[in-house]
């Protein structure tokens, strides 16, 4: 028995090319404390070579490799092999005669051979016992004394089972109870990196773009990178080859029929001939395509066989390897090119029959039938248009030629790629254009197709006051809804709008409608400023811009809107400096073909950043350029309100008196704007000093049933009053306009309004850092944002000087403060009079302001006894 398999005793040896693995050495040694150690794939998955390196590199453990045929699918042979192969291996020797194994009794007790027993338990020390090819071991009787082995090896074995098929025995049990170590296709795939390795180690130096494109083809297969290397050795188009390198390459087809299909009699492969134009193949479509009610069976059962077939847990979906898969296809072709294309014609009308357009699509692009394409683009155009599948939709037009059908839904794609692009001159003509051709009935898919298409674009203005049934598809319901919101938002009814774009944006991310997503989230943005949610604002519109990143829209007008109401956003937040760097990530896109209303956006929440930065002249310019981009054109007036307040501001402010007016008469007629025109006069009339008119003005504005587009207006109001305020002396009623103002502002997350104000009026925030609760905390952010560019420096005050200061907006008189810091009260004031004259201010006020303004105090300690200053210094130096 010695001799009897003496080529099967000794791993392969390891391949020339072989690109080492040591992550799954790890996991196979992690085996040695497991029951069994399972290493299941189809062929070519380097099964063998992974194990044959795993014992090669480790001199450390003993091996006994056996590889098993079809001869040893009977308990005699295999037990003779693998005591056989102990002794050649030279781990032990026979210490009695070999027994026949004890027979298999059912229902009885059954154990292994008393000869195998007594030789595991005899091992001088650990060993591992690979038995490679074990998919041979597939009879009831060798099947239950594997079960033995498994169950009975002892400690000093690790049983490895190298196998094409899953052994039978309880492997669910045996990972419920940790007892089985595996390692599967998806850990035997090579990774992109591998596949550059063996590659290199093939003598060939990929660009990593040709090292994807093979990755994508083989899947990782280490048998198909293989073959391809060899043959990439010999082509002068390396990408021309791998652009057209499937399962139907001579070599891989060679090898495929040879190792995988040998075996597969004539009915099987025309079932997976018939399958392969689909992937994946749901059971129900393979019994349509083979025409036989067996076909899921077949494919269950061909993919216990050879394992390149995987099969869904509820067996509702096969898929075949990409390789095998195009191989087949190609077959199938060779024999039939005819069946090919009533095959796809047949899966297309499957596919429509379920509801799944864009499958269906798939292979009306293929079944090479014009009117089958217009046919199915006709019916299904709406639906696909919604989900976005624009390479599919695209072959069917190709394929449709120029009839009437074709001519319609290549407008309609049109419409939504240029809505994509932003240009809605160009999406009303692509919506007039499939009209004029498609006739669409009212209530129709195209119908509220073109309609959707036309709102979410801006160019429709109102709704009927009922809303229109929704279409039952969902992802064209989707956008109906999307579409209605669009208008309500537009016409001022934020609160239905953003509603129905919640709805709309739940469905999209339900179906994966990802440019739906992107839509939704971008218009759901730009409501929320609107209403002055700006916390809100913020998230989503940072959310629309991933959206964007990640669907490849990146430069698009979808990216360059999400840009613009995430940097008007900034701009209210009192955060310029974030506001500039996203309008940075656009500034190549902001050219004379884009959408006006887009460009005046992002002028507006430039010009402001650069003012508010210190750039005072150039973000009065660019305020003037947007003004001029946006003449003649239709804006949301919520923007238009925005972009008037923040030029007149600005240009009062730099003493342009004729500028501030130009910028008050761009919202002239605009009904909803009467408060703001009020609230630009009352800041004019405080400029000029005519203070008594500017509270008249503010009176008038804040009356009910006066018309304000913008949240913000009220809390400018109140600014003026307490600008008013101070300019009379009258403290109290100034510091109860402040605290108005930060009442609204905080609600909202509003800090602009706050850093352009006086100077005057940003001090009396300082009274209110010593509150409780959001006032003062909104009064502390405001006065933590720096004014005209100014930056945070690092503090050139004394360590004694940092503590005076942190109880400078503290209740706290000179005396007390001395008392806090145990120190007299002259050497405060010496200290005072210092801070004053470094912050060059001229009252406590006012040095709290500007140590805020410069960075040096952000937090403000309680006007409590003790042992606070001590905990405050310590803050401030950290």
């Amino acid at each position: 028995m010695r001799d009897a398999y003496p080529s099967t005793l000794y791993p392969p040896a390891l391949p020339r090319d072989l690109v080492s693995r040591p992550d799954l050495r790890a996991e196979l040694d992690s085996g040695a404390r497991r029951a069994l150690t399972l290493v299941c794939a189809p062929p070519g998955f380097g099964k063998t070579v992974a194990v044959a390196e795993w014992v090669r590199r480790d001199s450390g453990t003993p091996f006994v490799w056996l590889s098993l045929t079809a001869e040893h699918d009977d308990p005699a042979a295999l037990w003779a092999a693998v005591l056989g192969a102990l002794r050649a291996a030279g781990i032990v020797a026979p210490t009695r005669p070999r027994r026949a194994p004890a027979p298999v009794t059912p229902g009885g007790p059954s154990r292994l051979p008393d000869d195998v027993v007594a030789t595991f338990e005899a091992l001088p020390a650990p060993i591992r016992l690979i038995l490679d090819d074990a998919h041979h071991l597939r009879g009831r009787e060798t099947a239950e004394h594997l079960r033995l082995l498994v169950r009975d090896h002892g400690p000093a074995v690790q049983l490895v089972l190298v196998s094409r098929l899953d052994p039978p025995l309880s492997l669910a049990r045996m990972r419920l109870s940790s007892e089985l170590c595996e390692l599967r296709t998806d850990r035997l795939r090579f990774t992109e990196r591998e596949t550059v390795q063996i590659l290199r180690r093939n003598g060939l130096d990929p660009t990593r773009r040709q090292a994807a494109t093979l990755h994508e083809r083989t899947g990782g297969w280490a048998a198909g990178l293989r073959l391809a290397a060899c043959s990439l050795r010999q082509v002068r188009d390396p990408d021309r080859f791998l652009a057209d390198f499937s399962g139907d390459d001579h070599s891989v087809a060679d090898y495929l029929v040879g190792e995988v299909l040998a075996g597969i009699d004539e009915d099987r492969r025309e079932v997976l001939r018939r399958v392969s134009i689909a992937d994946p193949v749901p059971a129900a479509l393979a019994v349509e395509l083979c025409d036989r009610e067996d076909a899921a069976d077949v494919l269950d059962e061909l993919g216990r066989e050879i394992g390149l077939i995987s099969v869904a847990p509820d067996r509702a979906d096969f898929r075949v390897q990409e390789m095998l898969r195009s191989y087949l296809e190609a077959d199938l072709r060779r024999r039939s090119g005819g069946a090919v294309a009533a095959l796809h014609r047949r899966a297309a009308l499957w596919w429509d029959s379920h509801g799944r357009p864009a499958e269906a699509m798939h292979h009306v692009s293929r079944a090479g039938d014009p009117a089958f394409a217009g046919g199915m683009l006709a019916r299904r155009g709406a639906r696909l248009v919604a989900i976005g599948d624009r390479a599919v939709l695209r072959d069917a037009l190709r394929l449709s030629g120029t009839t009437t059908v074709s001519r319609t839904w290549a407008a309609a794609l049109s419409a939504q790629d240029n809505l994509v692009r932003g240009d809605r001159e160009a999406v009303a003509a692509d919506v007039r254009r499939a009209r004029r051709e498609g006739h669409p009935e009212a209530g129709s898919e195209l119908a509220v197709l073109l309609t959707a298409t036309a709102r979410l674009a801006g160019l429709a203005r109102s709704v009927p006051a009922a809303p229109e049934p929704l279409p039952d598809d969902p992802s064209l319901a989707a956008l109906a809804l999307a579409g209605r919101g669009a208008v309500e938002c537009f016409t001022g009814t934020f609160d239905e709008g953003r509603s129905d774009l919640a709805t709309a944006l739940d469905t999209a991310r339900r179906w994966h409608l990802s440019l739906l997503e992107a839509q939704c989230l971008l218009l759901l943005g730009e409501a929320a400023w609107a209403v002055g949610d700006l916390r809100e604002a913020a998230a989503t519109a940072d959310a629309a811009l991933r959206a964007v990143a990640d669907g490849g829209w990146a430069g698009s007008g979808l990216a360059v809107s999400a840009t613009a109401v995430a940097a008007l956003t900034a701009v209210e937040r009192g955060r310029s400096d974030a506001a500039l760097t996203v309008l940075d990530a656009v500034e190549n896109c902001e050219s004379a073909g884009l959408d006006p209303v887009l460009r005046l956006a992002l002028g507006v929440s430039r010009g402001a950043a650069l003012f508010d930065s210190g750039e005072r002249a150039a973000g009065l310019l660019a305020l003037q350029q947007a003004r001029s981009d946006g003449a003649g054109h239709e804006v949301p007036p919520a923007l238009a309100t925005a972009a008037a307040l923040i030029e007149n501001h600005t240009a009062l402010t730099m003493g342009y008196t004729r500028a501030a007016a130009t910028a008050e008469s761009r919202i002239d007629g605009l009904v909803v704007a009467e408060g703001e025109r009020l609230l630009m006069r009352a800041w004019a009339e405080c400029v000029a000093g005519n203070h008594r008119d500017a509270q008249r003005s503010v009176e008038e504005l804040l009356q009910p049933g006066v018309p304000r587009a913008r949240p913000s207006t009220l809390v400018e109001a109140a600014l003026v009053l307490a600008n008013v305020a101070v300019r009379r002396g009258d403290r109290p009623a100034a510091r109860s306009a402040v605290r108005d103002a930060l009442d609204h502002a905080a609600t909202m997350d509003l800090v602009r309004p706050f850093v352009v104000t006086s100077s005057s009026v940003r001090a009396l925030l300082v009274d209110e850092l010593m509150g409780e609760g959001l006032r003062a905390r909104f009064a502390a952010r405001v006065l933590a944002v720096p004014r005209g560019g100014v930056k945070p420096v690092a503090t050139t005050l004394t360590d004694r000087e940092q503590d005076v200061l942190a109880l400078l907006p503290s209740l706290l008189n000179l005396d007390e403060i001395a008392a806090e810091l145990e120190v007299s009260v002259n050497t405060v004031k010496s200290h005072v009079r210092s801070i004053y004259d470094k912050l060059g201010a001229s009252s406590r006020r006012r040095a709290v302001l500007a140590a805020h303004e410069r960075g040096l105090l952000r937090r403000t300690p309680s006007p409590l006894h003790g042992h606070r200053a001590r905990d405050v210094r310590l803050t401030h130096r950290a």
